[in-house]
């Protein structure tokens, strides 16, 4: 069973990683959330870590379509820009 701890430390990479992934594309927050259809507000809480309990799958995937990566590269350790 996955603890909170481990779920914490799965979120904190992916939320890196679309940090990682957002710099490499040169998008802005706003370009990003706009391509992906998602809010904003959404991507900016992605990034600080504060939305990990209620991410979908649909979401992964519309970052990871938009990102031009797979949804299992949003949760492998990459360098930071």
């Amino acid at each position: 069973m996955v603890g909170n701890r481990e779920l914490m430390e799965e979120y904190n990479v992916f939320s890196n990683n679309i940090r990682f992934y957002r710099k490499k594309m040169h998008y802005t927050q706003e370009t990003l959330a706009e391509k992906a259809d998602i809010s904003i507000s959404y991507v900016k809480q992605i990034e600080a870590g504060k939305e990990y309990k209620n991410i979908s799958l649909s979401v992964m995937q519309k970052l990871a379509k938009t990102l031009n990566v797979n949804v299992k590269s949003l949760f492998t350790i990459e360098k930071e820009i």
